[in-house]
């Protein structure tokens, strides 16, 4: 059964691959600000992931917004097997609803198991 510490962990990996880089620089702003890494705090407090990327792009929503979606929750729903949950995942981040997002996640993750889905 894919717990979400293998969701962090083929995530990472995936991460890894497409977009090298990304994860090294948010870690420093997600160590430096909660002494955490960044893909901890998207499967925990992802509205403070989505913080560090709004002042990474300089308070311009429109840009946070992409920069979210292509650097994160992207990846995560295309592992997760369902890539229509981007904007979803986006609405419930950008207003706080952090255990929202998590159930949604973890409904499909479940959803995923069964469906043989993920990258």
């Amino acid at each position: 059964m894919l717990d979400l510490s293998a969701l962090r962990e083929r995530l990472r990996d995936y991460l890894s691959r497409t977009i090298p880089g990304n994860l090294e620089l948010y870690n420093v702003y997600c160590l430096l600000q909660y002494r955490v890494d960044c893909l901890s705090l998207l499967l925990t407090k992802p509205s403070r992931l989505y913080h560090i990327v709004l002042r990474h792009q300089g308070g311009d929503i429109n840009s946070a917004d992409l920069a979210f979606s292509i650097a994160f929750l992207s990846p995560l729903s295309i592992i997760l097997g369902n890539p229509g949950l981007v904007r979803e995942l986006l609405d419930l981040v950008k207003s706080g609803r952090d255990d929202e997002f998590l159930e949604v996640v973890v409904k499909n993750l479940k959803h995923g198991e069964t469906r043989g889905g993920g990258a």
